[in-house]
This record gives structure tokens, sequence and C-alpha cells, in this order.
């Protein structure tokens, strides 16, 4: 008999060990443990033993499955990804459970939503296999606690939690202690914070641009609310646990929280008292704070709470995998849920959305309902946001996040670590924390208030002073004969062009948006076409008098052709603008250097930008031809050597700018400041080589004129002038000298 008692007891050992399942939770699910249990029973036919263990926090058993021995476990988003390698791959022993429960007509679509989270492994995208590693076991919303005994009607907004200080005067709250507690203390907290108002968002599709906006925000609404003592220093360090401790020992008026503690919440004010008054100290949910102007109230987010199986990295097989996924698949099911509606204990929301969404005779829920309030998270479900994680697993800044992420990570561990008590470390604090991360998030553009747009602005403000100051005195002096010789409407043009061209700059200072984006090819194109086409079609005029071509290039005719020139590059603007136009985007040259540019939204603008290009070279190219073959003419009349002078400063700018601007690494201060210097220099060698030498002659005239009133002040300077200049002009028709015949008479000399 004693050898079978033996027998029998290691008989029991051995199918204990071999059917037993260690299964690791966070310690507030421990209330659950004898439902559980029951459910579990309920449900499969196996003969699984369940062993529990919990924990304090969950990344405590998540860091080292087989340090705390655990066969199945829960986790979530942000340490799935964490710890994607520790956890088994059972997508082969469930894909038949997985196809099943997506394509339910009533629950498929959350549930193929929630899969998102667990499919944000990069090496995984990058495969054409399906690779599930955990499966959906609650849904914890992000919601907003606040005692109803002191509030009964919470903010909505952001801004209206920020504005309430002086109320607090009012309702005599204790100023030392927290007004909203929103978890921070670590970097899984200031996640699931921050990206609860990043996607809270009505801009779709949620790119890098939108996220950044949003993250930028969020930043600077934190340190609003630590700034203004909503927040204080001991809340910013609480985590979810202890944040509820605080909540429920009445230290906190407003707790940003998960739906998972409404039962901890809950339990903890049912036991409170009435005060001297007989008021009964009691909490109230709602939705979470969001910010003003949206089109539409806050949004919901959702975390999903998965069960996994623990790998074995060190590959002992420590773990029986099978019954392990057995365990993983009966908890996340369908049936396991139904059963645990009926405890009154149970308040956690099932990743089932019919389970509180439908009304089906087959479930149980009525009782359920009333405890966790199914309407207030129906409302929810409405406008929910699933999938959190995935979402900023896009391409463009995948990489930017993850180190984001790492320095979060390592900023917390130092923060709470004992190794360096000394009063000399830094305080942690809302403004070391964003001094830490907000160069990562912050909006790159080229800033009104920075010192070099204001050197910049005051530059282009003088050079446009001067340009209008020359422009004055060129319609003033209209026919004055240096000015009437050079044809005074091209001149005008040109430094139409000029100003436009100190115009543009404006244009690449502040945050870019789509109408500027649309602007700036126009204001481009008139540049160019009335500062280079015009220096163009008046080397082209030389040219064709010189070679004796048959071309009409009266004033008249040259206008028309600028005209077509210029009419025609609008038109491919213009086209450019309708069809696919261009929007701003962020361009990420590196991890840590990233601005805003515009960008085309369709190859059809990359193909007009290109032509417009390749037409704008070509004229280049043609214009240092045409200074090369009319260098050699030279009469009274002629501008040949400036206007080639002209040409080949443009021509050499745009050169340089071309190669600047394609250098990797140059952040958007640098490539502001070198377009800008570029364009100045462009458009003052014009200036320089084609006005100075005529104002000069103009300002020597004006002198000469007026050392001769001095000597005769019978006239005054401007009608001596006009008469001198009549008297010049009929010498000029006596002599019946043409440009034309100065260049061949001109020749004739030198050939002699």
């Amino acid at each position: 008999m004693k050898w079978i008692g033996i027998f029998s007891i290691l008989i029991f050992i051995l199918v204990r060990k071999i059917y037993s399942t260690n299964l690791c939770f966070p310690e507030k699910y421990k209330k659950y443990e004898t439902m559980f249990t029951n459910a579990f029973k309920a449900v499969t036919n196996e003969p699984i033993l369940l062993n529990y263990s919990y924990y304090q926090m969950m990344d405590d058993y998540v860091k080292s499955f087989s340090l705390y021995k655990c066969d199945v476990a829960m986790v979530e988003p942000a340490l799935y990804d964490e710890h994607y390698d520790s956890i088994e791959d059972i997508s082969e022993l469930i894909v038949g459970d997985i196809e099943a429960r997506t394509s339910d007509e009533v629950d498929g679509e959350i549930y193929q939503e929630l899969l998102k989270d667990l499919r944000v492994d990069i090496d995984n995208r990058k495969s054409d296999k399906v690779v599930i590693k955990a499966l959906p076991l609650f849904m914890d919303y992000g919601i907003l606690y606040y005692r109803s005994d002191i509030d009964q009607n919470p903010p909505k907004t952001w801004t209206e939690l920020s504005s309430i200080t002086n109320w607090l005067y009012d309702i005599n709250f204790r100023l030392t202690d927290t007004v909203y507690i929103g978890q921070f203390n670590e970097y899984r907290e200031f996640f699931y914070n921050l990206i609860e108002n990043v996607l809270n968002t009505e801009t779709e599709p949620l790119t890098y641009k939108v996220i950044e906006q949003e993250t930028n925000y969020t930043i600077g609404q934190f340190k609003e609310l630590f700034d203004s003592e909503i927040i204080d220093e001991y809340a910013w360090h609480l985590n979810s646990e202890y944040g509820v401790i605080r909540f429920t020992d009445e230290k906190a008026i407003y707790m940003r929280n998960w739906s998972s503690f409404l039962y901890n919440v809950t339990t903890e004010f049912n036991k409170k008292q009435p005060d001297e008054n007989g008021v009964k100290k009691s909490f109230g949910y709602t939705k979470m704070l969001y910010s003003e102007g949206r089109s539409t109230g806050s949004r919901a987010i959702n975390k999903g709470i998965y069960i996994c199986v623990a790998g074995d990295p060190d590959g002992k097989k420590r773990v029986d995998v099978p019954t392990a996924t057995i365990v993983a698949q009966t908890f996340s099911s369908k049936e396991f849920m139904k059963l645990l509606l009926e405890y009154d204990e149970f308040y956690d929301i099932p990743a089932y959305h019919s389970l509180i969404l439908e009304d089906d005779a087959s479930i149980n829920n009525r009782k359920y309902c009333e405890r966790i309030n199914c309407e207030f998270f129906r409302e929810l479900a409405e406008n929910q946001i699933v999938a959190t994680y995935d979402v900023f697993y896009q391409n463009e800044f995948l990489q930017k996040l993850l180190e984001f992420f790492e320095k979060a990570k390592s900023f917390f561990k130092e923060a709470g670590g004992e190794e360096d008590n000394s009063s000399s470390k830094d305080s942690i604090s809302l403004e070391t924390l964003m001094s830490l991360f907000s160069d990562y998030f912050q909006d790159k553009y080229v800033e009104l208030g920075s010192p070099t747009t204001i050197i910049m602005i005051a530059i282009v403000a003088i050079e446009i002073a001067i340009t209008s100051v020359v422009t004055y005195y060129l319609i003033k002096y209209r026919n004055f004969i240096e000015i009437r010789r050079s044809s005074p409407l091209f001149l005008i043009t040109m430094l139409f062009g000029i100003i436009l061209a100190f115009g543009s700059i404006l244009t690449y200072i502040g945050k870019p948006n789509k109408f500027i984006c649309i602007f700036r090819p126009y204001i481009l194109v008139l540049t160019f076409g009335l500062t280079f086409f015009s220096l163009l079609l008046k080397t082209f005029r030389i040219k064709v008098i010189f070679d004796k071509v048959n071309i009409q290039v009266k004033d008249s005719n040259l206008i028309l052709y600028l005209c077509i020139l210029l009419g025609f590059e609008l038109i491919l603007v213009t086209v450019w603008s309708f069809v696919a136009g261009m929007e701003p985007e962020v361009k990420m040259v590196s991890k840590e250097m990233h601005y805003y540019i515009c960008r085309n939204t369709d190859k059809v603008g990359e193909i007009i930008q290109t032509s417009l290009i390749v037409i704008n070279g070509l004229a280049l190219v043609y214009g240092c031809y045409l200074a090369y073959k009319v260098k050699n003419v030279y009469s009274e009349y002629n501008e040949s050597k400036v206007i080639g002078l002209s040409i080949y400063g443009i021509v050499i700018c745009m050169i340089i700018l071309m190669f600047i601007v394609n250098i990797n690494g140059l952040d958007h201060t640098t490539l502001f400041l070198i377009q800008s210097l570029m364009i100045i220099l462009s458009a003052d060698i014009i200036l320089v080589f084609m006005f100075t030498p005529k104002l000069w002659k103009l300002h020597i005239n004006i002198l000469s004129e007026m050392s001769s009133y001095d000597n005769n002040n019978n006239k005054p300077p401007q009608q001596q002038s006009s008469e001198r200049k009549a008297a010049s002009a009929q010498q000029d028709d006596d002599k019946n000298m043409s440009l034309k015949n100065s260049t061949l008479h001109t020749n004739n000399e030198q050939q002699m």
C-alpha cells in the first residue's frame, strides 16, 4: 500500500508537470483568478491545470519570461513589440481560429484592426508570411476619471482644464494636492498619453507631417499644464497603478487612466463614508480631453491587452507550446468572455464588440452593462481609435520614432535609478523631459523671429528700396538719351522682375501651406521671365541686327515675344497647380534633421516641373550663346558687353544654387540663407551691370545741367535738358544713323 501511495503521488506530480501551465498576469487581475479557472474548465475539456503568478508591473515578467517561468502572459502593444523576439510564434497553430474570428459578421472588423498592432515588427512586415504571436484578450480604453462630488461637469477640452486654477480657490481644494494625474513616469505611459493626442485628430491620412504637428502640440500642452500647476511634480512620476491609489485617496480631481482600473476605483469609492455634511465621496468617468477647434469631440484610444506564449530564446524547450497555445486561445475566445460577463466582479471590456454592442438573447450581459455602463463604451466604440501602435509604423518615420522611444527609455531609466542621489543631479521635471524630446518633434521651417530671418528681411527691404529708387529715376528720366537708347520699357520690365525676385525670398519664411506651395512657381516664373527673358530678347535684337536677319525686332515685337514666352510658362504652371499642385511635406534628411518642403502630389506635377526646368535651362544656354556672339559688337547704342556679363552672372549663380540645394545634410536655415543670397546676387548683378552705368551718366548729366543753370539762370535745368535732348534727337535724325548702320560702320572701321 505504501508503494502504491508513493507511486500515485509520483504519477500525480508527473501529470501535473506535463499538463500544468504557468500564467503571468498583472496583480490587479488577481481578483479574476477563480472566474478565469471556472470559465476555462467550462469551455475546454483539456486536462490542463492553471498556475497563476501576479506582478505589480506588466513589464516585470515580460522582460524575462524564463526568469519568472511564464508559459502564458498578458502583454500590451509597446511591450509586445519591444520583446517580440522573446514571444513564441503560434501562427501555424491558430491559423484556422484567426480566420474564423476575423470573418465574423459582427466582430470580424474590430478583430482585424486589433491584429494590426500584432504585426508591427519590422522584419515581420517585410515578409509575405503572416506572423501572429498573440491574441486580443481585452480592450483598454483611455478615459477621464473625475470627482463627481467636486465637479459634476468635468472639462471637455485641454483649454478648459488649463483655466480652472481660480476655480480651485472657490472650492477650497488644497493646492498641494494634484489636480490632474496623467501617468508620464515611464516611456510607455508617456507614449500612450502622447499618441492619444496625436491620433485624436480629424486629419487623414495620418502622415508624418500630421503626427509631428500633433506631437509638438501635445508636448506644449503638457508643459502648459505643468507650468500652471495642474500637474505637479509628484503626479508627473505616478504610473497607472499608483495614480489610482492617489485618486482613490482623494488627492486629485481628475485622472487620465484606463478602463481596466474601473473595478479598483469603484470598489474603493464604494467603501467611503459620507463626510460631516453628509456628502458621499463619488466619482464618474467620461471621454478624454481633446483640443478645441476639432470638428467633433474626443476620440477614444483603444489599447489592446493581448495574451501570448513565452518563447524559448535559450533553446531549452522549457515551454509546452501546444498546451500554452490552447490556454491562450481559450482565454481569448468569445465563449470564455461570455462566461466572465456573468460575474459581478468582472469590469473589463472584451475584445468582442458584440458582447457590449449587440442585443443577443444568448448573451446574459444586462447586469454586466449596468456595472460598466455599456452605453458609455458603445459611444466610445463608435468613434474609437484602434490599432493605435501600428499607425506609427509607417516607413517615412518609423526609424525616427524608434530612436525617440529608445531615448525615452534611457531617460526614464536614469530618472528612476537610485545610484545617484546627489543634490547636483538635475531634477526630473516636465521641462527636462521636453528639452530632451522637443527637437525630435518640433516643426522645422524658417521662423519669422529667428536672427537669420530678421537679417534677411532687412536686406530684402533695402534691396527693394534701392530698386524702387532706380525705377523711379528711370521712369522720370526715360527720355534721357542713354536710357532711351536702351529701350526704357524693357528696363522697367527687368526692374519689376528684380523686385519680384527679392519678394520671392519672403515666400520661404514661415511654415508653408498649400497656397504658398502653389504660389511660389508663379512668382518664380514671373521673376525669371521679366528679368532674364528681357535680357535675352535685348541680346537677340543685337544679334538679329548684326547678322542682318529679316526679323522684326522693334519694341512692340519684342514685347509680343516676351508675352508669348511668359504666357506659355504661366499656362504650364496653371495646369500644374490645378492637376497636381504642390503641397507641404516633411523632408527626412536624417533622424535628427527634418524640415518642410513643397513637393508634388502627382507625377504629372513632376513632369511639368521638369519641363519648366529644362525650358529655362535651355534659355540660359541660348542666352550665353547670344552673349558670346555679340561680345565684339560695339557702338554707342550697343549694350552687348553689359548684357553678356549679366547673363553670365545669372547662369553662374543658378549653377551654384542647383549644386548646393542637392547636397544632403544641409539644414533648412542654411538652405534658406544660400538660396536667398543667390537670388540677391543674381538680381544685384543685373542692377550693377545694366543700370549703374546709365544712372552714373544720368547723374553726371544732372550735375552738368545744374552747373549750366548756375551760369545761365534764365531757364530751369529741366527745360534746358528737354531742349538739349530735342536737339540731340534732331541731330541723330539728321545723321540718319540707325543702330544697324552704326554697327556696320564700326565693323568697316575695324577692318580698315
